[in-house]
């Protein structure tokens, strides 16, 4: 009699059913009250039904009755996982390997279970097991490429996704995953086709349509990005994402209070929601009576997730810093890195073999060889220098003049060189040919524009390869005093790169990896290959540098150019607030205020740190 039952029900679960099923197992509990196969059956209808609590209950039940029944005490699990009984769950999924320690979908659960308790490390142990038993598990795949992305190992998180979407190419969670790792890997336009992939499959992905504006947004596509912004709310209307999404674009096209209306929208509902305390926190100055900086003092009692944590520790030291409590900024920007360096797979051998291969490979000898080869067009003005020194800013004053359009921070450059070319091809041809590519690119993006600037800070790693490929580029290499640069690197929470930034003696390194390739560049480039502007030249004297500038261009003088401030482009880089703001001088010199515990960045400057 069990026995037909149970097939029954079975047949209805497979036909996706549920309200069959949930008649069929209460008929059967009802019959048989001491069956626990009934009982699981029930509770597993009522959860597809949304009754939580009365699931719990008949799991419950089904697990008491069924004590030796790996199933009954992984469904058990499942609905405590989902109500956020996060240590029962733990421990019922742990019974349920105690019965069967190579049930492949308990470990993955399992996995799951530890992701959601802020446990990263015993979750990737669980895929990894899950993958072991089923080699072809593609949510386990899938669930560990995301742990990876957790844990800032993003090479090895986008193979786990790409073997989970061979295993399971139609899945739209998988399609969104690879689109939020490619995004954190700055590779913008393949995040984009995979978060278009993702939402053919499943139209209404909020993730999705989420993951896919941060890519337009941060390929200087504002409106394209408002729309999927927009598009997310009308499915979910308060979800948080798109919200928090949305106003800082609105923060980046200069709409400051706009921004802030929507972080105080949100807030009211979710007072403790740190990413959007943390941006509110930077959208303005912390004042006497500050809401927001009560509130993040307040939340640092509380217990925090490691990412939260992060986000208020980043938040209030910029408060602190506001209101010139230096030590106590300090203080919670030391932690913040500190807990964000743990986030991070950085090496800083590697970093420096990085700036070791490309001198090695732009030596005298290449750089005369494949001299003449490159595109003979003056379009672009590449904008460099070690994020937080200045680029922004001269990419402001640069973009204010009305023949010059400003692009931003574009990977454009690195796309065309990784796309390589054809084995046939000689290196003067592929230098030719990716020449053509980026200008072409460029000009699609702005064909009106005498001039484009592309400032992206780490260029600087390229400028041998421009000189070649573009002889007549404009390369302006923004310098700033290596403590005020290396300080001002070490405060901000980045959204994605410089991992070196987050350890000061780490920073003092990689700094001394830079300065060093750019006295290789000044050695083996004509005189005259590239401007070098001075952060405090500019600052101190606005007028004669953007006029230096805007002449080293090619350019006839507008005073445009010295109204910055009111350039209303979009701008996406940690600097959006300072860019909208009439020169100042206050943060030359502002290393001074932290000199105290500077130490670990002084002594890995060494000589740069008097410079």
């Amino acid at each position: 009699m069990h026995l037909d039952a149970e097939r029954a029900l079975l047949s209805a679960f497979e036909a996706g059913r549920y309200t069959e099923v949930a008649d069929l197992a209460k008929s059967m509990t009802e019959r048989f009250p001491s069956y626990g196969f009934g009982w699981m059956a029930l509770g597993v209808a009522l959860r597809q039904a949304g009754k939580n609590a009365e699931a719990l209950l008949a799991l419950k039940k089904g697990a008491q009755l069924s004590p030796d029944n790996a199933d009954a005490h992984n469904n058990l699990a499942v609905e405590m996982m989902e109500m956020g009984r996060l240590a029962e769950a733990e421990q019922s999924y742990l019974r349920a390997l105690q019965i069967d320690p190579d049930y492949a979908q308990v470990h993955n659960n399992l996995g799951n279970n530890f992701r959601k308790m802020q446990k990263p490390e015993q979750a990737e142990i669980c895929y990894r097991r899950a993958i072991e038993i089923a080699p072809d598990y593609a949510v386990a795949h899938n669930n560990l490429g995301v742990i990876k992305k957790e844990l800032g190992r993003l090479a090895e998180a986008k193979d786990s996704v790409l073997r989970s979407l061979e295993l399971m190419p139609q899945d739209a969670d998988a399609h969104n995953n690879l689109g939020a790792i490619l995004l954190d890997m700055g590779l913008f336009d393949q995040a984009e086709l995979s978060c278009r992939r993702a939402l053919q499959i499943a139209p209404d992905h909020v993730q999705a349509h989420n993951n896919l504006a941060s890519a337009l947004k941060e390929m200087m596509r504002p409106n394209e990005a408002e729309l999927s912004y927009k598009r997310a709310l009308s499915i979910v209307p308060d979800d948080v994402d798109a919200l928090h999404g949305l106003a800082n674009l609105h923060l980046e096209n200069g709409q400051a209070e706009k921004a802030r209306r929507i972080y105080v929208s949100i807030l009211k509902d979710h007072p403790a929601n740190l990413a959007v305390r943390h941006s509110m926190a930077l959208s303005q100055k912390t004042r006497d009576g500050d809401e927001n900086f009560a509130a993040l003092v307040e939340l640092g009692q509380t217990v925090l997730t490691r990412q939260d944590a992060i986000f208020q520790h980043f938040a209030l030291g910029k408060c602190y810093d506001d209101r010139g409590e230096y030590e106590k900024a300090f203080m919670h920007y030391s932690e913040g890195a500190r807990l964000k360096r743990s986030q991070l797979d950085y090496h800083p051998d590697r970093a420096a073999e990085r700036f070791d291969e490309v001198a090695h490979d732009f030596d005298h000898e290449a750089m005369k060889r494949l001299q003449g080869a490159g595109h003979p067009s003056d379009l672009p003005v590449f904008v460099l220098g070690m994020p937080r020194s200045g680029t922004t800013l001269v990419e402001q004053i640069i973009s204010s003049h009305p023949e010059v359009h400003g692009m931003g921070e574009l990977r454009e450059l690195f796309n065309i060189v990784e796309r390589g070319g054809t084995e046939h091809q000689s290196e003067r041809e592929k230098i030719a040919g990716w020449g053509k590519d980026y200008i072409g690119a460029m000009q699609v993006r702005a064909p009106h524009a005498s001039r484009i600037t592309d400032k992206m800070p780490t260029h600087f790693f390229a400028i041998g390869l421009i000189h070649l490929m573009l002889p007549n580029a404009k390369i302006i290499h923004v310098r700033r005093s290596p403590l005020d640069n290396c300080l001002s690197c070490f405060t901000q929470l980045f959204n994605s790169a410089h991992e070196y930034s987050y350890d000061l003696a780490e920073l003092g390194r990689y700094y001394v990896g830079y300065a060093g390739l750019m006295e290789h560049w000044r050695s083996v480039l004509p005189e005259g290959a590239f401007l070098e502007v001075d952060y405090e030249d500019v600052v101190s004297d606005p007028k004669g540098q953007a006029r230096r500038m805007v002449e080293y261009c090619g350019l006839e003088w507008n005073a445009a150019c010295l109204d910055f401030h009111r350039n209303e482009r979009p701008i996406q880089t940690a600097s959006v607030m300072q860019v909208r703001q009439p020169m100042y001088r206050s943060s030359v010199g502002r290393w001074r205020h932290y000199e105290p515990y500077l130490a670990p960045l002084i002594d890995a400057l060494g000589d740069l740190a008097e410079s």
